[in-house]
């Protein structure tokens, strides 16, 4: 039940949920408190407008991206092991042929750079499945096939397929990292994502070293009219930063960091 709750709660504090929100009270009101009703559908659309501003989502984003910054691959030091989170690809359900490639494969392809670097001997890859989702697969199989694709051996690979949440992930990866006496363990996910990972990890007693990666965004060097004009695409990233946000909150509240 909880997996549901922290997928469905969250909509309501996203953009999207609050604007629908808004205006679904706005037409239960619009026969009998006329004022009201506008004014609340004025404050849909300046919702909308506010987050969907690139700049907005420039802002917020580089708030979550800013606490572990990427390091070049030549400068990390060398651990016991990489801990890759899932969240980077999708299974090759119909009318896919193949894995889908997410914004987070960023992820794997650091993970493949940091073994064949010589960064650490062995690779951790945990993720598991959605208790909705339709395929059979663990994404945790999916992310080592695309490893071995890109250079790394399979016998090097250890897997844990059951987590479903960031918690889980450091729960279950433990025993792995007991079993194969990792010490000092590079942690690697996207930059947004890294001080809930962190925090999850040092909560079950395992030290990480943070290997961000998946940066969304980039320097500017000024602004310009079309940073105050909506964008779909602004809209998703100051969802996401909001979510993580979220994210973050719950698991203090929970005592999981």
């Amino acid at each position: 039940m909880y997996v549901y709750l922290s997928k469905i709660l969250p909509i309501f504090v996203m953009p999207l949920g609050i604007v629908i929100v808004l205006a679904l009270v706005a037409l239960l009101l619009r026969e009998k408190k006329h004022r009201t009703s506008t004014a609340l559908l004025a404050l849909a659309i300046v919702v909308l407008w506010v987050s969907s501003m690139p700049i907005v989502a420039h802002t917020l984003g580089h708030n979550m991206e800013s606490h572990f910054p990427p390091v070049a691959i030549e400068d990390v030091q060398a651990g016991g092991c990489v801990i890759v989170l899932g969240g980077a690809v999708g299974a090759p359900i119909a009318p896919r042929v193949s894995v889908d490639l997410n914004d987070a494969v960023d992820r794997v392809y650091k993970t493949a750079q940091l073994y064949k670097a010589g960064k650490a001997p062995i690779v951790i890859v945990t993720g598991g499945n959605q208790p909705w989702s339709v395929s059979g697969v663990a994404e945790a199989e999916l992310i080592r096939d695309l490893l071995m694709e890109w250079g790394v051996p399979k016998d090097v690979i250890f897997m844990e397929g059951s987590s479903r949440n960031t918690r889980e992930n450091a729960l279950y990866t433990k025993s792995i990292i007991d079993t194969t006496l990792c010490e000092s363990p590079l942690l690697v996910t996207s930059a947004a994502h890294m001080p809930r990972a962190v925090a999850a990890f040092m909560a079950v007693g395992i030290r990480v070293t943070p290997i961000s990666t998946d940066i969304r965004v980039t320097d500017k060097k000024s602004l310009s009219v079309m940073d105050f004009i909506p964008d779909s695409r602004a809209l998703a990233e100051t969802s996401d930063a909001i979510r993580e946000w979220v994210g973050q909150k719950v698991y203090a509240l929970q005592g999981w960091n």
